[in-house]
């Protein structure tokens, strides 16, 4: 069971770090080399084998492709995983594939469709595949809620399977409720609440994290969690051990209810070189304890890795365009060219994202410009358009210099010497 869980929250993870005014590529390839003694703490892999103690070499090339639209907006990621162990055991081999459409009634408030795939093979196989609607909610400018729930299926196949169960697709509900909040674009953090739909405080899943933006090169994340995966165990009246798995309960048994309980805790570390290559360094650390049994285990985790990454836009690019002038003192100007009506305004770190902002003045048809006063380093912002009840953020052109902001948008991003 945790296993299944694990692996829906796992790939709703991988990084979607290209967010398209029409149509936009990435490809990234994610290396890394380490030591683990339990395969569940590799999120891409997530399948529980503690009969390991030994390095590891992890690869992972993948593929994105994105679409935003006026009202409608979409992502398909595609990639293969190989994991290959420093002693005699079978390697890791499979791929995987996740798409998430969503439809945005306002600036705060989506309808999503996302779903996804997966198959690896080592010693057994294991298909799995999942769908989930839902909706997110901007409840402010900074604070975002998606919330989803559906079916997911899990197959495992192979001789050593086959001798214990049939090789069918076995199906549970999942659902999951993420919040994530900026405060000024350095911190950002996150919690989750998981599990089974069919035993909702039986079989859940808590985790928290925080990051932190050192500088626009230097982010560093902490992370904790706490699953629990109940089960019942029959005894024969209280009498000398338990039945065997599959046998009927009669009426002098007694049915125990037990759990599995997996606390966990991490901390990593990116140093971004440029906008295609990234160092990273992780430790986590994992405690087993079975209240059946009342055993306690640990495991251990620690990676250190590089990944290289390239975006591209497809087609003609869409949206407005910032150009930057800086006189010998900190006043820089602004100018944009924007296409549309309404009135524009520039908010960013330089004054603590109060909206509106500060407004800017329409100097021609399709030109607006804002002249500001600020101090050396780098600076995001956004460009806030207001027409009468209405308010959104403006898209910027692929020529203007930009940075994610955590919500599927991105921000502008200005150095000011």
């Amino acid at each position: 069971m945790k296993n299944w869980l694990i692996m829906i929250c796992s790939l709703g993870i991988i990084p979607s770090n290209l967010f398209a005014q029409n149509w936009q590529s990435a490809f990234s390839m994610d290396t890394r080399t380490g030591y683990t003694t339990n395969t569940y703490l590799n999120p891409l892999i997530s399948e529980w084998d503690r009969a390991i103690d030994t390095g590891y070499l992890f690869i992972s090339p993948m593929g994105q492709l994105a679409y935003t639209g006026n009202n409608i907006s979409g992502d398909l990621t595609g990639g293969a995983v190989y994991n290959s162990f420093f002693d005699d055991r079978e390697n890791w081999t499979g791929g995987f594939t996740t798409s998430g459409i969503r439809y945005h009634f306002t600036n705060s408030l989506s309808a999503t469709v996302s779903g996804g795939a997966s198959y690896f093979s080592t010693i057994y196989d294991r298909s799995f595949f999942w769908v989930q609607p839902g909706f997110n909610w901007s409840f402010s400018t900074f604070s975002q809620l998606r919330v989803k729930a559906g079916p997911a299926y899990r197959k495992l196949s192979g001789i050593l399977i086959e001798e214990v169960q049939e090789p069918n697709y076995q199906r549970f509900n999942s659902y999951s409720a993420e919040v994530q909040h900026w405060r000024n674009f350095q911190w950002q953090f996150r919690g989750i609440v998981y599990g089974n739909l069919d035993d909702i405080t039986g079989n859940i899943g808590v985790r928290g994290s925080a990051e932190y933006w050192r500088s626009r090169n230097w982010q560093l994340s902490m992370r904790a969690g706490l699953e629990q995966f109940r089960y019942e165990m029959i005894l024969d009246g209280g009498a000398n051990g338990g039945l065997p798995i599959g046998s009927p309960a009669t009426s002098g048994d007694v049915v125990s209810d037990e759990a599995d309980r997996i606390l966990r805790a991490g901390i990593g570390s990116t140093y971004r070189v440029n906008s295609g290559i990234a160092f990273n360094l992780n430790a986590d650390y994992l405690n087993y304890f079975s209240t059946a049994t009342e055993e306690s285990i640990n495991d251990y985790h620690i990676s250190a890795g590089i990944q290289f990454s390239v975006n591209r836009p497809l087609g003609r690019s869409s949206g407005a365009t910032a150009e930057w002038k800086q006189n010998e003192t900190q006043v820089v100007l602004l100018k944009l060219n924007y296409t549309g009506d309404g009135q524009l305004y520039i908010l960013g770190d330089f004054n603590d994202w109060e909206r509106p902002g500060i407004p800017l003045t329409r100097q021609a048809r399709n030109r607006y410009v804002a002249e500001l006063s600020l101090e050396s380093g780098a600076h995001e912002y956004k460009i806030l358009l207001i027409e009468g009840d209405e308010e959104k953020w403006i898209d910027f052109s692929d020529d203007t210099f930009t940075v994610s902001d955590g919500f599927g948008g991105e921000n502008g991003l200005i150095f000011i010497d």
